[in-house]
């Protein structure tokens, strides 16, 4: 186990939480077996070490797509699991790009990250469907926002 890389993707886990919750108030979709948690934010707000440790763009230019999903446990808890995730996102009227997300494994946290371009007061609108496993009705994740450019 390296040490540096342990630290690094605390530091990763600890702002990509942080961020989430600053950014946007905890965002999640969930049925009767999983909670799907996700949020959006601009990469620019990683720092240079953390973007470079997980192969991500800093840009006032780019955002991230962060998507956590996790399976209720009959104690109340959750647990991370993997999933399927096919998702895009576009201005209102404009064409779809499609996200590719690339999944995160760190000890037994599980995530999928995203970038995409974004505009200085843009309003992207996103379609994300999150499937625990192949043969599950996809759990939808449906919402706008608005990106600005950091300085």
């Amino acid at each position: 186990v390296n040490p540096m890389k342990t630290i690094t993707t605390l530091i990763f886990a600890v702002a990509v939480f942080l961020l989430s919750n600053v950014v946007r108030a905890e965002q999640f979709v969930q049925d009767d077996q999983y909670v799907v948690h996700y949020s959006a934010f601009n990469s620019s707000m990683l720092t240079p070490e953390v973007a470079k440790a997980y192969d991500l763009m800093r840009s006032r230019q780019r955002a991230i797509m962060n998507v956590a999903v996790q399976r209720k446990m009959p104690d109340g808890s959750t647990k991370p699991v993997m999933a399927q995730l096919e998702g895009y996102t576009g201005a209102l009227g404009g064409s779809e790009r499609p996200l590719a997300f690339k999944m995160v494994t760190e000890g037994s946290a599980i995530y999928y990250l995203a970038e995409f371009l974004i505009g200085n007061g843009e309003k992207l609108n996103f379609d994300i469907k999150v499937k625990p496993t192949p043969d599950y009705a996809p759990l939808k994740v449906e919402f706008s926002q608005e990106f600005f450019a950091e300085e």
